[in-house]
């Protein structure tokens, strides 16, 4: 937006600086002005009748315009206090109606008239022309207003232009714009296009000033803002006051008020400047400066408002100078910026170019002597305090973009922090879940192992218990069998809890080689035959005969539980159906008992390594034991599969699928 109102600024600049010498050659067409610079009389100390110097015209001062008063010019109350009066004579080609007169700027009071005819005699008519005041001894304290432009009320074309002047004010006084007498039509439209350009300048200022502390509503700089919004609104009104456009708003603001305020606007221009740059480069500046200035301006803006007026005029100089010296500690502070690579600290550098010029052309434009015809240079200072601002509102917008970069990676962090967190808490459920079901198959396994262990010491402490002779040949074959049979179940449980303890960690090899599917279920048979022939079951084997390379550990030990299953299972006089036969790259095993059967839903149980003795009802289950899950685990690492299909009281259908080639490792 800054950077709009800049290019809106220049626009309207470029505008009036074209306008305004356009419309000046467009309207002097007819007629060319007449500069009046030179053929002046002077005569000094004198307030004299308008007749009285156009009589004594020959007896004045020759002088030309602008005529600044030099030191010593009067004797007021603070040495510069004097009285003159200028005499132009004035022949001009046609009839004085059709001209007008353009009164210059004077920083005096002073009244234009007009003599007409009767030099010799004395006899001349008068005409007053305006002016801010009556001349003389304290005028300044009633004077009020300015003259921009007259007419000339007479035909005559040769007459005496003069100018009373007085002055107990300012440092240097008299002429600094030369009058001028021109077509009527074209000096009043040159004025009028004078006038559009200050207030178009001013208005752009206001405008500016306006906008700038709108900015402060919606930025988290808001004193920034105000502080550049109320330098804009005094740049606008010392444009005015330093033009004297000032008084074509207020005609009645009286001179003395209208220069305090001017003076008042010029003591808080250092400060202010300053205070941006502090706002601007807070690490680089100097707070103990800004307040020391911010007193010192406090001090003069009080001398400016309720002081005499010479007391406050002898503020000027020493503040000019101090305003330069600020200048150049905004400059160094500008080069520290820059030296610790701060953003914008080149086109601030390029900014106090601009205000340094600014600066010298005021100080160079106020010393006594006869300049050109612009007094203030406000467009430096404009384009400073513009770039000021729009310095830091591109500061302002890199660093919330920082700052919403910076959220934007917090709130990812935060996401990914929290997903990190769930899935510590998720992993911290399992393992406590893991920990549960470990220490309750720990428990459960105990418990598995302390039965057989007891009835092999019963039956061990029976046959060894010399006092005991009351046992039977036969008893003692029995009791060995029961020995020998808890004997083998724990040497079972035993290996499974191994089997589970090398898969867990890792350990378990496999060992491929040539094997025979035939062979290996008759192997798995035999260990089953002895349980299955008490129980009275009818075990059906059909199985084809093939060469096939696996590990012959895993997959007999694979046969063997699910054979183990199927016949603990079968009721008695039950039948177990084994067939075995090549499909495709496997040899597919199917095992069917007539046992109870299972639901569905119990299925993912009877797979798991640890729920299989973990029930919620505490109750252990008589079932598979560690059986079901060992065998999927042989059948993942030989690469082969595992289904179950089991019917509630129709029985069990396990099908094994081994590759006939070893999976690669």
């Amino acid at each position: 937006m800054i950077v709009r109102l800049v290019i809106l600024a220049l626009g309207w600049l470029l505008l009036c600086g074209i306008a305004f010498p356009a419309g000046q050659a467009f309207a002097t067409a007819e007629v060319q002005p007449i500069k009046l610079t030179d053929g002046w009389r002077l005569f000094q100390g004198e307030v004299l009748d308008p007749r009285e110097a156009s009589a004594r015209y020959e007896n004045g001062v020759s002088v030309s315009v602008p005529h600044v008063w030099p030191e010593g010019f009067g004797s007021g109350p603070d040495g510069t206090y004097a009285v003159a009066t200028y005499v132009r004579r004035i022949n001009l080609d046609q009839s004085a109606l059709e001209y007008a007169l353009r009164a210059g700027k004077l920083r005096s009071v002073s009244r234009f008239y007009a003599v007409v005819g009767g030099k010799a005699s004395g006899e001349a008519t008068v005409y007053d022309l305006g002016g801010n005041g009556t001349p003389g001894v304290n005028a300044e304290s009633s004077a009020a207003g300015r003259l921009f432009l007259a007419d000339l009320p007479f035909d005559a074309r040769e007459f005496d232009l003069v100018v009373q002047v007085s002055n107990h004010i300012y440092p240097h006084a008299g002429f600094l714009w030369a009058p001028e007498i021109g077509d009527h039509r074209a000096l009043e439209s040159a004025h009028e296009i004078h006038i559009v350009a200050a207030f178009g300048f001013t208005g752009i200022l206001i405008a500016l000033g306006a906008i700038t502390m709108l900015l402060a509503t919606w930025h988290a700089g808001a004193r920034y803002y105000y502080i550049g919004g109320g330098m804009l609104f005094v740049l606008a009104i010392r444009t005015l006051m330093t033009d004297n456009y000032i008084w074509v708003l207020f005609p009645g603001l009286p001179l003395e008020v209208a220069l305090r305020i001017e003076y008042v606007g010029l003591f808080v221009l250092a400060p202010g400047y300053y205070w941006l740059v502090d706002e601007l480069f807070p690490k680089e500046s100097y707070r103990q400066v800004l307040i020391a200035l911010g007193g010192l301006a406090a001090v003069a803006s009080a001398l400016a408002v309720v002081a005499p007026i010479p007391m406050m005029f002898k503020m000027r100089d020493p503040y000019i100078a101090m305003s330069a010296v600020v200048l150049a500690l905004i400059l160094y502070i500008f080069i520290k910026a820059k030296k610790n690579h701060r953003h914008g600290a080149n086109w601030a550098l390029w900014g106090i170019a601009f205000a340094f010029t600014g600066t010298a052309l005021d100080v160079y434009l106020y010393l006594p002597g006869p300049r050109t015809s612009i007094e203030a240079i406000p467009f430096a200072a404009l384009a400073f305090t513009v770039l000021l601002l729009g310095l830091f509102t591109i500061r302002y917008r890199k660093e919330q973009e920082e700052k919403a970069f910076l959220a934007s990676c917090l709130e990812k962090a935060n996401t990914e922090l929290q997903a990190h967190a769930d899935r510590i808490d998720q992993a911290q459920e399992e393992i406590a879940a893991a920990l549960d079901m470990k220490n309750s198959f720990l428990s459960n396994i105990s418990r598995e192992i302390q039965t057989p262990l007891k009835a092999v010491e019963g039956f061990a402490q029976m046959l060894v218990d010399p006092s005991n002779t009351s046992v039977t040949p036969e008893q003692r074959r029995e009791y060995l069998r029961l020995i020998y049979s808890n004997s083998a179940n724990l040497s079972k449980m035993m290996e499974d809890i191994l089997s589970v303890a090398d898969l867990e960690t890792g350990r378990f090899e496999v060992s491929p080689q040539d094997t025979d599917p035939r062979k290996m279920a008759d192997q798995a048979l035999a260990v089953v035959e002895t349980v299955a022939h008490e129980k009275h079951l009818l075990i059906d084997l059909k199985c084809e005969k093939t060469a096939m390379v696996i590990d012959q550990r895993l997959m007999r030990q694979a046969l063997v539980k699910i054979l183990s299953n199927a016949v603990k299972f079968s009721p008695v006089n039950g039948v177990v159906t084994v067939r075995g036969s090549k499909a495709g790259d496997d040899f597919v095993f199917t095992i069917m008992d007539t046992g109870p059967g299972m639901e569905a839903s119990d299925i993912p149980v009877a797979m798991s390594l640890f729920n299989k003795f973990s029930h919620e009802d505490g109750k252990q289950d008589e079932g598979a034991g560690l059986g079901l899950p060992l065998v999927a685990r042989f059948m993942e690492l030989l690469g082969g599969g595992m289904q179950i299909d089991s019917i509630p009281g129709l029985g069990t259908t396990v099908t094994l699928s081994f590759p006939l080639h070893a999976a690669k490792e």
